[in-house]
């Protein structure tokens, strides 16, 4: 993985995180971001999916996984 792709995994994972958020904002505007609402443990449940994902990249980044530019 180059840096230009971790740089653009980063980016689509903080885009998905962003529009979860306005979901979230919704069931909670909504006085639906419960934890007993199905829609609202989807989010949530996709929401850590993408930490993860996030962890892995940063981890990879550190241990100088990510190859620079040539």
């Amino acid at each position: 993985m180059t840096l230009d792709e971790y740089t653009e995994a980063a980016k689509r994972i903080y885009a998905e995180q962003q529009d979860l958020a306005q979901s979230m904002s919704q069931l909670a505007l909504s006085a639906r971001a419960v934890p007993t609402n199905p829609e609202f443990l989807a989010l949530m449940t996709k929401q850590w999916g993408l930490v993860q994902q996030v962890a892995s990249l940063n981890t990879q980044l550190m241990m100088g996984i990510v190859a620079p530019n040539k």
